[in-house]
Order: C-alpha cells, then structure tokens, then sequence
C-alpha cells in the first residue's frame, strides 16, 4: 500500500513539472530549463518529528507511614480505568486491631478523666472568696493609676501650658514694641528712656515665660513620670499580692488540675492514634484520582528490577503505578532554529500517528522553548528549540511514546505572483533571477516575500507570464 502511494506521489510531481517548467524553442543549441511566473498559492509549513505523552499523568504510590504496606491486591498491568476506580488494596488487619486496642482505652481514660475534672472544679470554686479581696485592691489601684493619666496630669498640665503661653504673648508684645520704637528713633523720634523701659519690662517677661515654660517642661517630663510610675507601682503591688494569694489557693487544687490534665492529655493521645489509624485504614484502598490507563511501574524490589506484585511490601511514597491520562495527549518535539520564526504559541497543527498513518488529528503549539539545545549525540552544529503540541481531538488509541508527526501551519501565501526556489540566486545578501530576454537570459534583481521548501513569492522585478531560468548560466 505505501509503495503505491509513493507511486502515485511520483506521477503527481513529474505532472507538476511538466506544467511549470517549459523548454522554447530558442534559436542555437543551447536549451533552457525554465519556469514561468504565474499567480499562484502555497503554504508555509513547519514540520517535525516527536513523540506522544499524556498532558496530565500521576505517579501512584502508598501512604501508609513505614514499610506495614502489604499488597493483597493490584489492577493488571495496562488496564484501563476510570475515576474512582480500586487500583490497589492493601492489607487492613494490622490497623483493625489496632483500631479495636485503642477504642478499649479511650473508654477507661474517659471515665478517669470525668472524675479528675469533678475534683479540679470543686478546688477551683474554695478558692475564688480567697482571691475577690486581692482582686478589688487591684481594681482601686488601676482606677488610680487611670485617674492620674488620664484626668489630673491632663489638667495641670494645661494649666502649667497656659500659663506658659500668656507669658510668651506678653513677650512678644514687648518685642514688637520695642521693634516699632527702634523703627521711630531712625525715622529721628528718639525716645531713650522709654526704650529702655519697654527693654526692662521685656527681661521681666522674658524670665516669667522661662519660669513658666520651666514648671510645665518639669512637670510634664519629672514630675508627671515620678507621679504615673508611683501609682503603676502599687497597681503591680496590687498585682503581686493577688498572684501571691492565689498560688497559695491554687496550691491545693494543683495535684487534682495535674492529674486531670495528664488524663486528658493521654486521652486525646489515644484518640489521636484511633484518628490516625482510620485515615490509615482508608488508605489501605488506592482509588484512580482520574481515568487513564494504570502501568505497573518498574523498579529494584528485592534486589532486582521488576514490576509490583501481590505480596510485596511496599514502603510510604514508593511509586507502584504509572496512571497517564489518555484523554488529553502533546506531542513533545523541537525545531530547527532557523525555523523558530515561523513558530509560535497558537499556532494550528496536524499529526499523524505512525502506529495509525491514516488517522490525522488537529493540535495547536502550547509551548516554545526559550533555550537553544544542540545536537543529541553531543557534536554540536545546529541548533534546536523544544515545543510542546497539544492535541484537540480525542483518540482512545493512542498511547504514550508512540512517534508522531507534526506539520505546523506556519503562514500561506494566497494568489500572488510565484516562482520555484530553484529560481531565485543569492549573491552577497541581493537576490536575482534570470529572465528569459529574446534568445539570451538577462540577470533581473528581484524582491522576495514568503517561501517555503519548494515556492518563493515575488514582490518586485518579475511580472505575470515571464520566464526565468532554474539553473544560473555560465
């Protein structure tokens, strides 16, 4: 079947060619291989070689804390499963029995831990008369503390800043006056006697605002801190005397809140454990977090590598299954550099599946590499970008690894004028053709647009029905 298609594929180019390619009937005997310029359409197409992977895989493995994971039951290797589906069963009865030793205790500790609260409440009420007397000298001592901070210190010191400010007004007055006299004896109203007068009075003012100023800065930053450090200080008295008074209540309630906090504390213990031990026991069933096909995961077991199986004990975190989900595949692949222009994310694809080379699904490009990579083998030369494809139609058949084929839609070309690859000649970065001119070929420098492998637009140089050779002439 290939070969026939490989035939007919051959007939089809040898067509093409036949069309596009003329030979005139030039006078001489000298022929030329030729192409015509024609409007014509084509696609610029980027294609690659990849493999399958599923978009969203997890790796299966046990929960259990230590090595008490036992298998007593496993999927087959390669089964296909659905969300929620038993993967794996492990052995419960270590984490029954359990269960059953810890249920017993919690019943005794619950009963002994009644009893020792009972007791620990009636201590607790004897010893509150004890504590009301210490509590209400603590309250008279805070009320004095707040009444201080809060009303008397406020007071005095607007009092004392009051009276600061009317003293420094009765000074500026006095220095404005005395300016406006010194302003009149230059204007030659000289007036000595009283200048010197408003100068006294001046000093006097001046050392009343300092007086002033002097007993509202030391109330506010002695006298004020002396008084608020006194009353905190027998509000903290206060505060001893009542820690003092009720540790010597407390003291003999103190073996009873003991002994019932050690019960309690056991009793939670062991209902921690049952919790834990039930979490436990629900993990002994693996379910499929989502649908996909479950693989036995290869790794050293016993010495040797191998696949799990019924029997093995299986430590927390060790991967048993390999669960891909088949229903959303990429295809993994990479690109030449110079072909990384013409690839972006968005990009439409097709691919084909060798496992299944008559089935062509459609994809879009959903990642593109930011690093250069060179060659597998380590010998450098050109370089590669990775980009990943994702598939938009659902295939049950496919599968992981398997080779595909990507053809990415790069860009197309639609109705312009076009001539082969072959045609177009590169010299020092200028680009030309060789345009048929009577019985000679005539070097025509011509503007380029899109290309692909096999046609390049033409922008400017050529017009509709030239021909051009393919072969640059001696």
């Amino acid at each position: 079947m290939r070969k026939f298609l490989v035939f007919l594929l051959c007939l089809s180019l040898i067509g093409l060619l036949s069309v596009r390619f003329v030979e005139p009937d030039i006078p001489g005997n000298t022929p030329f291989q030729l192409a015509e310029v024609l409007p014509g359409s084509f696609d610029i197409t980027v294609s690659t070689l990849g493999f399958l992977e599923a978009a969203r895989s997890h790796m299966i493995s046990s929960e259990l804390r230590g090595d008490k994971g036992k298998i007593v039951w496993l999927t087959d290797d390669g089964a296909r499963v659905s969300k929620g589906d038993i993967l794996i069963k492990l052995d419960t009865s270590p984490f029954e029995e359990e269960i059953s030793r810890l249920k017993g205790d919690m019943t005794s500790l619950e009963a002994a831990a009644d009893a020792a609260m009972q007791m620990s409440e009636w201590e607790k009420n004897q010893a509150e008369r004890e504590t009301r007397t210490a509590e209400f000298n603590l309250k008279i001592a805070r009320l004095e503390l707040r009444k201080l901070v809060e009303a008397d210190a406020p007071l005095q010191l607007a009092q004392f800043r009051e009276e600061a400010e009317k003293a420094e007004q009765e000074y500026s007055r006095y220095v404005s006056y005395i300016s406006d006299l010194e302003e009149l004896s230059q204007k030659g109203y000289a007036n000595p006697t009283e200048i010197a007068l408003a100068r006294k009075k001046a000093s006097e003012l001046k050392e009343k605002y300092d007086s002033a100023n002097q007993k509202y800065m030391s109330y506010e930053k002695h006298a004020f801190p002396s008084l608020r450090e006194t009353a905190g200080a027998k509000v903290e008295k206060a505060k001893t005397e009542l820690g003092q008074i009720r540790k010597g209540s407390v003291f003999k309630i103190a073996r009873a809140v003991s002994a019932y906090r050690e019960t309690e504390s056991r009793l939670q213990n062991v209902k921690n454990s049952l919790v834990q031990t039930m979490r436990e026991l629900d993990k002994t069933i693996i379910h499929a977090p989502f649908s996909g096909i479950a693989i036995r995961y290869e790794a050293y077991r016993d010495g040797r590598k191998r696949k799990p199986r019924v029997g093995d004990r299986v430590l927390q975190h060790q991967p048993l299954l390999y669960l891909p989900d088949i229903s959303s595949m990429i295809v993994k692949t990479r690109v030449r550099e110079i072909d990384l222009h013409k690839i972006g994310v968005g990009k439409k694809c097709r691919i084909k599946v060798d496992a299944y080379p008559d089935t062509l699904s459609e994809g879009e490009v959903t990642f593109v590499g930011a690093l250069a990579s060179g060659r597998s083998d380590g010998t450098g030369g050109e370089k590669y970008f990775q980009i990943t494809v994702s598939l938009k139609t659902e295939d049950p058949r496919l599968r992981p690894g398997m080779t595909a084929r990507v053809t990415v839609a790069s860009d197309q070309v639609r109705d312009a004028l076009c001539v082969p690859i072959q045609a177009v000649f590169d010299e020092n970065g200028a680009k030309y053709c060789y345009r048929l001119n009577g019985k000679s070929l005539q070097k025509v420098s011509v503007s380029i647009g899109k290309q692909n492998e096999d046609m390049v637009e033409i922008i400017s140089g050529l017009q509709k029905g030239d021909q051009v050779s393919l072969v640059r002439p001696h």
